[in-house]
């Protein structure tokens, strides 16, 4: 699933001076050669942690699964 819903990847300190220097999720400081995730549905960077724990409440179609929700439109 994470093929769809994530682009993972090394950082560079090219990334990092460019794009993001940490995660948008838990703020750690991004380092080179660290393996980080582009968030698709999300557009933000974040560090395996977060996409792990990110990427198991969503459903095939990086969609968040709402367990608690009785009604088709919530």
């Amino acid at each position: 699933m994470s093929g769809n819903c994530f682009l993972k990847q090394e950082a560079s300190s090219e990334s990092i001076a460019n794009v993001a220097s940490f995660c948008s999720d838990c703020y750690e400081t991004i380092v080179v050669e660290q393996v980080i995730f582009y968030d698709m549905q999300n557009y933000c960077y974040l560090c395996e942690a977060c996409q792990e724990k990110l990427e198991e409440t969503l459903d095939l179609n990086c969609e968040p699964i709402d367990e608690n929700s009785t009604s088709l439109f919530n």
